[in-house]
């Protein structure tokens, strides 16, 4: 579910275009949920109605006989984000598609459980991560090359800075509220849910509507999400000790402290490692979807032709797709990162 095309769903001759499905399929002005217990992941169109993020240093006050002020003793820093955002149909495929998107979050917001002697038990809480862009994501950097550095410092770093689309780089944490407004009152209003059946009279397809179905237009989206930080967050010896927190901006500032934790001993090979097996994930990934998109194309092609007997086992392919898809090309990869612990 992050491939944006309205017409999905629709009859494949359908001419209708919507520019926000280049901005999302192309530039990845998404935002994405990341699901770590199942592993999938949902996104959505990055129709952004408002991101705020909240700081609070937690003191607890101790008062002291003929002491002006109390002595304040330091708990905590805590982080609370909020967004909210729409997700528009330009179309009934693509408010179909909407419809499905929303029930695959809402799905990740509750636990996973397991059979344990005839006993449903909880065993992993519902934590997300959210990619939001370069504005909530995963820090990371990447050393510039010998050649660059001879370069003006500050244009490259300028040129740089981008973020990995890959929902599993988001911003680990739980999703605390979420709110979905279906705008079934409002002046967006609905789709009547149409099909296409064969007219008896002139043996044409014609669009009938669907009785007691509806598709939301437009849905609005309100969360608040606490992360769930993944180092430690703080000063040492007068250094911040997460540099690239919480953007992954890189200034000239901060440009010589991450030269030198790179050249430490053993930060060359742990980053290139780190970038290999990034790579390798990335790459299944792309194989995974380049399976599942063609296997769907067979499908609508099956069905057009009413081939049911070619359409069952297509869509066990589909459902088995995620399952040892390209492992075979990746085992040197692999092997070669445990060469390298």
């Amino acid at each position: 579910m992050n491939e944006f095309n309205i017409r999905k769903y629709q009859n494949e001759n359908s001419t209708m275009v919507d520019g926000s499905d280049s901005l999302a399929n192309l530039r990845h002005l998404t935002i994405s949920f990341y699901h770590v217990p199942s592993k999938r992941s949902v996104s959505f169109k990055a129709f952004i109605t408002a991101f705020n993020e909240s700081y609070n240093s937690n003191f607890t006050p101790h008062e002291a006989f003929g002491r002006t002020d109390p002595i304040y003793q330091y708990k905590n820093t805590t982080r609370k984000i909020t967004l909210a955002f729409k997700v528009p149909a330009a179309s009934e495929s693509e408010a179909f598609e909407n419809l499905g998107r929303i029930s695959a979050l809402e799905q990740m917001l509750y636990p996973s459980y397991s059979e344990l002697d005839s006993a449903t038990t909880l065993t992993q809480a519902p934590l997300i991560r959210i990619k939001m862009m370069n504005m909530l994501s995963k820090p990371s950097f990447s050393p510039p090359s010998e050649e660059q550095l001879d370069a003006d410092q500050r244009n490259v770093l300028y040129n740089s800075y981008k973020t990995d689309s890959d929902p599993k780089q988001g911003l680990l944490g739980i999703i605390d509220n979420f709110i979905v407004n279906h705008n079934l009152e409002g002046d967006d209003g609905v789709f009547f849910k149409r099909r296409e059946e064969e007219d008896p009279e002139t043996g044409r397809l014609v669009a009938k509507a669907v009785p007691n179905t509806i598709l939301p237009k437009l849905i609005d989206v309100n969360l608040s999400f606490s992360p769930i930080h993944e180092q430690t967050l703080g000063w040492k010896d007068g250094d911040s000790m997460q540099s690239l927190f919480p953007y992954g901006v890189v200034t000239d500032d901060t440009m010589p402290k991450l030269l030198s934790a790179i050249t430490a001993p053993g930060a060359a090979k742990k980053f290139q490692k780190e970038r290999i097996q990034q790579t390798m994930e990335n790459l299944k990934a792309n194989n995974i979807k380049m399976q599942q998109e063609l296997n769907l194309r067979r499908v609508r092609a099956a069905q057009r032709d009413s081939d049911r007997a070619t359409v069952e086992p297509l869509l066990n392919k589909v459902s088995l797709a995620l399952e040892g898809v390209g492992t075979e090309e990746f085992e040197g990869s692999e092997q070669f990162i445990k060469d390298m612990d």
